[in-house]
């Protein structure tokens, strides 16, 4: 058996005979006979469009996707610098009530409080108020 693909007889039969390519339309032809090559061109030029638009729509989700990311680490990162200059505002009276010193506000900001244990199941909401 070779690999090589026999040219076809004069008595072959056409592929959608023997059920192997029955999907395939017949080749549009205008009123003389020929090719009709504009039908197929105006195929090839809407797929052409079609394709592209879905490039084109897949770079512009990405591109929302990667303004949305840097969006929100700004909004953080204003949060942050916003909390560390409260914090730094207040005096040191202000901090020793809440359980802080100078030194610890950069910890408290990034970690949160050291005295409250960390819950025993991460996924399991309170039910009811801690307070």
């Amino acid at each position: 058996m070779s690999l090589i693909p026999a040219l076809p007889r004069s008595d072959a039969r056409p592929l959608s005979a023997v059920g192997l390519d029955g999907a395939t339309p017949a080749i549009r032809r205008t009123e003389d006979g020929r090719i009709d090559f504009d039908h197929y061109l105006l195929r090839a030029r809407a797929l052409r469009a079609r394709s592209y638009a879905g490039v084109l729509g897949a770079i512009a989700r990405a591109g929302r996707r990667l303004v949305a990311r840097v969006l929100e680490g700004l909004r953080e990162r204003r949060a942050r610098r916003r909390a560390l200059a409260e914090l730094r505002s207040l005096d040191d009276r202000a901090l020793r009530d809440m359980g802080l010193n100078r030194a610890g506000i950069l910890f408290a900001v990034d970690h949160g409080r050291e005295d409250l244990p960390a819950p025993a199941n991460a996924n399991d909401k309170p039910t009811r108020s801690v307070a």
